[in-house]
């Protein structure tokens, strides 16, 4: 007998992050665990970079079997990557205020935008548990 676990809409549910930062702490662990259980930490840390291509493209360029082979996993390697990526943005963009939003909406990568709000949370959440 073999068990199967589906994991439902609340797998990914983070809750929003409060505009002053009170609940960064909170909210800090609840996106770090629900982005590790699904495989993605590598994003937010930065140790996952976009692969490289491996074939110098030019205009007109008719490519070798082998060049075409190796195009073809890092066309796949690169879609998987970009997935990673946009899940996690995504993620970001559904808890967070729009005003937050406009502050990170420019940067390219996750790692990226999670340095901002951490840059940015980090320092107010010290001064949170100051005032507590």
């Amino acid at each position: 007998m073999s068990s199967t676990i589906k994991l439902g809409d609340d797998f990914m549910k983070i809750p929003r992050l409060n505009e002053a930062g009170k609940n960064w702490v909170i909210y800090k662990a609840h996106f770090l665990w629900s982005i590790g259980a699904c495989g993605k930490l590598k994003h937010v840390d930065g140790s996952a970079v976009a692969p490289a291509d491996p074939v110098a493209h030019t205009v007109n360029q008719i490519l070798t079997s082998e060049e075409e082979t190796l195009d073809a996993e890092w066309q796949k390697a690169l879609k998987i990557w970009n997935q990673g990526e946009a899940i996690i943005k995504q993620q970001i963009a559904s808890t967070i205020s729009d005003s937050q939003f406009m502050k990170i909406c420019g940067k390219e990568t996750t790692y990226d935008i999670w340095e901002a709000l951490v840059g940015d949370f980090e320092n107010k959440s010290r001064m949170v548990s100051v005032d507590l």
